[in-house]
This record gives C-alpha cells, sequence and structure tokens, in this order.
C-alpha cells in the first residue's frame, strides 16, 4: 500500500510539469561565455559555479566566446521597516538589484536583464553578533537568489526569441 501511494504521488508530479531545480537547459547559442562582472567576489563565484553547473563554458577572453555576459555592480539598498518604542531599527530589508548585459558577437544587439530580490532582517538589539550574522546571512541568500533569478532569465531568451522571430514571421 505504501509503495503504491509512492507510485501515485511520484507519476502526479511528473504528470503535472514539476521537476527539482538544478540544471537549466541553457540556449545552445550561449554556451560558451566570457564573463564580464563588476560584482562582488561571492556573487561572481556563485554565477561561475551557476554557469558551469549548467554546462556552460566560461572563456579568458572575449573573442573566443559566443556571447559576453556583462554584470554591473550589485546594487544593494538598505531600507528601515520598523522601529522600536526607544526609535532604533527594530526590522530592516535588503532590496537588491542586478542589470545585466548579453550580446553576442555575431550581432549588434544585445539584451539588458534587470532582477530584483528583497530580504527581511529582524534587528535585535539585544543580539548585536546575531543580527550582524542574520545579516550576513541574508546577503548571502539575496545574492543567490539574484543568480538564480538571472539563469531563469538567461534560460527564458531563447524562448522569447524563437516567439519574436516566429510573430514576425506571421
Amino acid at each position: 500500500m505504501r509503495l503504491l501511494a509512492w507510485l501515485l504521488s511520484i507519476s502526479i508530479l511528473s504528470g503535472c510539469g514539476w521537476h527539482l531545480r538544478g540544471v537549466i537547459p541553457f540556449p545552445t547559442e550561449y554556451k560558451v561565455l566570457y564573463l564580464n562582472s563588476q560584482a562582488s567576489n561571492s556573487f561572481n563565484r556563485q554565477l561561475t559555479m551557476q554557469l558551469e553547473f549548467n554546462d556552460v563554458l566560461l572563456t579568458d577572453e572575449a573573442s573566443d566566446a559566443q556571447a559576453i555576459l556583462s554584470i554591473k555592480g550589485l546594487d544593494i539598498e538598505r531600507r528601515t521597516l520598523s522601529l522600536t518604542s526607544s526609535g532604533q531599527v527594530a526590522e530592516f530589508e535588503l532590496n537588491g538589484r542586478l542589470t545585466a548585459t548579453l550580446k553576442r558577437n555575431d550581432r549588434d544587439s544585445h539584451v539588458v536583464v534587470e532582477v530584483q530580490s528583497r530580504r527581511r532582517v529582524s534587528n535585535d538589539i539585544n543580539n548585536v553578533l546575531g543580527t550582524a550574522t542574520a545579516e550576513k546571512q541574508q546577503l548571502s541568500e539575496l545574492e543567490k537568489s539574484l543568480v538564480n533569478k538571472l539563469m531563469l532569465r538567461l534560460q527564458r531568451l531563447n524562448y522569447d526569441q524563437e516567439s519574436q522571430s516566429s510573430a514576425e514571421k506571421k
């Protein structure tokens, strides 16, 4: 009976199109990239790992690549959400914005991709060290979220371009 329940749940999940995150099928014209990034080292490491995990070859020279992915600096804003009765920050939000440009070497046009993400952090005024650690952890999670969103947007570029070209043919 337990085996039947497992088989039924697996077949339902596979039938509805649900799948585990991980490898994101990347468009073939972007399989060889040159990464030109002005973001932080931790962000660049995460992005490089995600690109290599998805079978993208990163080149040392822009001329060797099919496309150039340029990342502008990561813009992170800290916004106060609430204050304590004594006027100290009780909760704040980290808002991250990333702008990337993808240009194929065989075309003059380029695509601008912008992604945003946010995280909330509670500020315990009695535990300053814990709050600082929580902020670093949320900042790391924010960077991971921006990398994942960027990867998903880059994956969609091929489908968006195909749908635009098929609409133009009609």
